[in-house]
């Protein structure tokens, strides 16, 4: 059993505890000095809704269309399964025959999902 010297751990923490101070005062001084040497002087352009499609002043009871979590739900699961490849891309090399095989498996799940999502027309805006 290893048994350590109390104040070579106390050392170690004190060392943490004081790269965290460090990072909480830097974050405080970024932040603050952001805040009071920037202009806080908005446009009104920069106050209108960014990319929704609607008027910011209108009824807050406008129906929403389905179509944006649509895209937006369909963007995400396509940029998650990507990501997937990069590795397997990285370590292509060093896989055996299943590992292969699984990922050529995911890969036509992949298109055989995007080929239903071109079918019905889920990706057309008219």
């Amino acid at each position: 059993m290893l048994f350590l010297d109390n104040s070579l751990v106390k050392k170690e923490y004190a060392t943490l505890l004081l790269f965290l101070v460090i990072a909480i005062l830097l974050a405080v001084l970024i932040i603050g000095a952001s805040y009071f040497l920037a202009r806080q002087n908005p446009e009104s352009e920069k106050l209108s809704a960014y990319e929704c499609g609607f008027e910011p002043y209108e009824d807050t009871r406008h129906t929403f269309d389905i179509r944006f979590c649509v895209i937006a739900i369909l963007f995400i699961i396509f940029d998650i399964e990507i990501m997937f490849l990069i590795p397997w891309c990285v370590s292509v090399s060093k896989l055996d025959l299943l590992g292969f095989w699984s990922m050529i498996d995911f890969l036509i799940e992949l298109g055989l999902g995007f080929f239903y999502v071109w079918y019905v027309r889920a990706l057309d805006w008219d």
